[in-house]
């Protein structure tokens, strides 16, 4: 019996422009909101840029972030878990995207940084300007990010930027020597974060502190930074638009995205199951 569900946002939840949820999966959604069911959002955005989705959802639930970096709930404004990142590891990680010439943005407790209007944060703020004051995701560009932070802010993850998948690949392996979580969560991004840091790891935060039972939960996701949630939840389920290894890994396979395979595997197989 199935009762909380955990969706990743971009290549699952939301369409592939990633600016807007599929129409089904809204529908579809709010329906098993209302009917006493549970819905967690697990994404490797900062929380801070999800908040138009999550107040189109009505989330009243903790949403994970960062690929299980933040948990923090909304009903609230509390931090309930954060893994910061050690300032010398910032540096030491950007010395090496440095060298290998591959942007950055860094994501906190309390906003993005990054160099340039590029990557995430120019996607961001050309949606800022159709958002309200109170959905706008807070953003600064800065070539010193570290010296930018504020007392009581933590830097949670680090997203290499490049459309260069060699390049990708080089940061991988430059950053094997340390202990960090390395994974992919798009086509051109690489996620950051503290080793033992994913999704799946939010999702035991979770379920270890009563908010959910992974044996009545089902995870769905597309990419490496969900593979681990997909594995954990009771039903792990794939999009059709997913990676290989997504696949591989999860229980089941739906449709892509953009056919609302969410909303169609909750109708096919866990309302009917």
């Amino acid at each position: 019996m199935i009762n909380t569900i955990v969706t990743d946002m971009d290549g699952t939840l939301l369409v592939t422009k990633g600016d807007q949820i599929e129409a089904n999966n809204k529908a579809v959604l709010l329906d098993w909101q209302k009917s006493g069911k549970k819905l967690f959002l697990a994404t490797g955005r900062l929380d801070l840029a999800i908040l138009p989705f999550i107040h189109e959802l009505k989330i009243t639930l903790p949403v994970i972030s960062c690929n299980g970096g933040l948990v923090r709930d909304f009903t609230t404004g509390e931090i309930l878990y954060k893994s910061s990142l050690a300032l010398e590891t910032i540096e030491a990680v950007l010395a090496v995207l440095a060298e290998l010439e591959v942007d950055y943005h860094i994501y906190t407790t309390e906003r993005i940084l990054g160099p340039s209007n590029t990557g995430k944060i120019a996607f961001f703020n050309e949606q800022n300007k159709q958002l309200p004051e109170n959905e706008q995701v807070p953003i600064t560009l800065t070539k010193i990010p570290l010296e930018e932070l504020s007392e009581g802010e933590f830097p949670l993850k680090i997203l290499a930027v490049d459309e260069d998948e060699n390049k990708r690949k080089k940061v991988k392996d430059a950053l094997d020597r340390f202990d960090l979580s390395v994974m992919s969560s798009g086509k051109n991004l690489v996620d950051i974060m503290n080793k033992g840091i994913d999704k799946a790891h939010g999702l035991r935060y979770l379920a270890e502190h009563g908010y959910l039972d992974l044996a009545e939960t089902a995870a769905f996701g597309d990419n490496e930074n969900d593979v681990g949630m997909i594995e954990l939840a009771k039903v792990g389920v794939a999009m059709g638009n997913g990676i290989e290894l997504a696949r591989e890994k999860a229980d089941f396979i739906t449709t892509d995205n953009d056919a609302g395979g969410l909303a169609q595997f909750v109708r096919d197989e866990i309302l009917k199951g």
